[in-house]
Order: structure tokens, then sequence, then C-alpha cells
């Protein structure tokens, strides 16, 4: 029997990643990808970054995320990183400085889309 909850298949992926926040950058660690989200792992700066806007429900804010997508079939002439708002879903601590950060996409363009599709596609069938 399959245990898997998930809408859409996530694939690994690795490099960096970039989230803006009220104007200050930090970054993190890609872990895995789906055409619905991406999953990072970050250090407790970023979370304290987070914190600090929490709504009074307690939700983080949405936020800018910038990454790319590594071997893409159809990699950007000007080399442009795919970016996207963002609001996370799910954050869980590993150790007293390490995170892991699930995250939604809430804006992702048709073209960037495409590039999450293709490059899961990719993965997928390798």
């Amino acid at each position: 029997m399959n245990s898997e909850r998930r809408k859409y298949p996530r694939v690994e992926i690795g490099g960096e990643v970039n989230i803006q926040i009220a104007g200050v950058i930090r970054n993190g660690s890609l872990i895995n990808v789906s055409p619905a989200g991406i999953q990072i792992e970050c250090r407790h700066q970023l979370i304290e970054q987070l914190a600090k806007f929490k709504s009074e429900a307690g939700l983080y804010p949405d936020f800018e995320l910038e990454f790319a997508v590594p071997n893409s079939k159809k990699r950007d002439k000007n080399g442009k990183p795919i970016k996207s708002t963002c609001n996370v879903s799910n954050c869980r601590r590993l150790s007293q400085d390490i995170y892991h950060l699930g995250l939604n996409f809430v804006s992702l363009s048709e073209k960037d889309e495409q590039k999450v599709s293709d490059y899961i596609d990719h993965v997928a069938v390798a």
C-alpha cells in the first residue's frame, strides 16, 4: 500500500536558494522540488527573520524566492533564475541551527513553471 499523500511528485534538486524578506536576503540549500513547491534547508537566522513578520494567526509572511534548475533542457539564454512568491507550508527543526522549510509557490510565471516541469520530467525519466 502506498502511504504517499502528496498531490505532486517531488524530485531531488541541489543548489542554492535566495530568499528576500523585507529587503533582507538570506540563503539556503535546495532539497527537492515539485510543481507546487520546494523544500529547502536553512539556518536559524532565516527562521528568526520570518518570525519577525508572523501574522497574529501565527502564519509566516509570503516572500520572494529565487533559485536555478540544474541541467534544464530549456535553460534560459541569460541564465535567469526562477523567481516566485512563496509561503511556508511547514517548518521542521533538525538541530539547534538547521531547519527544513516546505514552501508553496504562490506565484510562478508560466515560463518558470515550465522550467520546473521540464526539470521534474527530466529527472523522473533518468
